[in-house]
């Protein structure tokens, strides 16, 4: 299914695509950098549809020349799978939740966009709880230079029947910080971690709207910690930096409610995010 959009519509279409194609969506604005927004629609947890528009604005007040790539869930798939879908992009910013995913073509295709095609990216909240079956419970990973993911046994054993060869890639690894779980629905105060490279302009004592505090379940060793939150008696890493290959990743665990993507402060990390990720390395 196509959803329109104000843009000025470019509909992307490949012949394996069939009615699962997804709207990509090209402003005309002068830009500062092109930006790729991924996601689908409507959403059942969150109204992506809402936040779409949220970062729209964003995207606007920025001067980025923005795309979108939305559609149903099967069309998200269809696209993540496509070869070089960020090419020609700047950046990337992946606003999804594919918790229940074993798709591993689409899940290895995205993570080689930024590793192998040096695009940057941001997650954001979700796109964090997404492809729990590569890391969240179950076996070690035989390869795995980390050792902290632990996969699903089926979907383990399917992958090494069909790259016998190759080691699987496991979702936490990439996010640098991998969640399993969240907290309850409360505000959390944010502090700004004093040697940030990433300028952020956090007012002292913050907090957010109601929304999740995700648990830190691991950090991978390049992680650089941006943004701390406080959610009652506990603490996590909300925002951090991680390389990976040649390109680089920012994840943001901030986002849930669709009153926080109004909040001045949460848009200005999504701003101050992508502007990072634009400036040349």
């Amino acid at each position: 299914m196509l959803f329109p959009h104000p843009e000025r519509p470019v509909y992307f279409k490949r012949a394996r695509l069939a009615a699962a194609s997804l709207l990509l969506a090209a402003s005309s604005l002068a830009h500062a950098g092109k930006v790729l927004y991924v996601t689908h629609e409507p959403g059942r947890w969150h109204d992506y549809s809402a936040q779409l528009a949220d970062f729209r604005e964003v995207a606007a007040d920025a001067s980025w020349e923005l795309t979108v790539a939305t559609g149903d869930k099967d069309a998200l798939f269809d696209f993540l799978r496509s070869e070089n879908f960020a090419a020609g992009q700047d950046a990337i910013v992946y606003n999804f939740c594919l918790a229940d995913s074993r798709d591993m073509a689409a899940m290895s295709n995205l993570i080689d966009q930024t590793v192998s095609g040096g695009v940057p990216a941001v997650l954001v909240h979700c796109a964090m709880h997404s492809w729990w079956d590569t890391f969240k419970k179950g076996k070690p990973i035989p390869g795995n230079p980390l050792d902290k993911a632990r996969a699903s046994k089926s979907l383990l054993k399917q992958w090494q029947q069909d790259h016998p060869n190759e080691t699987m890639p496991a979702w936490g690894d990439f996010t640098g910080i991998a969640s399993t779980k969240h907290g309850p629905k409360k505000p959390i105060t944010l502090v700004a971690i004093a040697e940030s490279p990433v300028a952020l302009n956090i007012p002292d004592g913050y907090a957010t709207r109601k929304t999740e505090l995700y648990n830190n379940h691991y950090l991978t060793p390049d992680v650089v910690p941006l943004l701390r939150g406080i959610q009652r008696n506990n603490e996590e890493v909300v925002m951090w930096l991680a390389p990976r290959g040649e390109g680089q990743i920012i994840g943001l665990t901030l986002g849930h409610n669709d009153d926080e993507w109004d909040d001045p402060v949460f848009r200005e990390l999504l701003k101050s995010a992508v502007d990072y990720l634009l400036e040349p390395q």
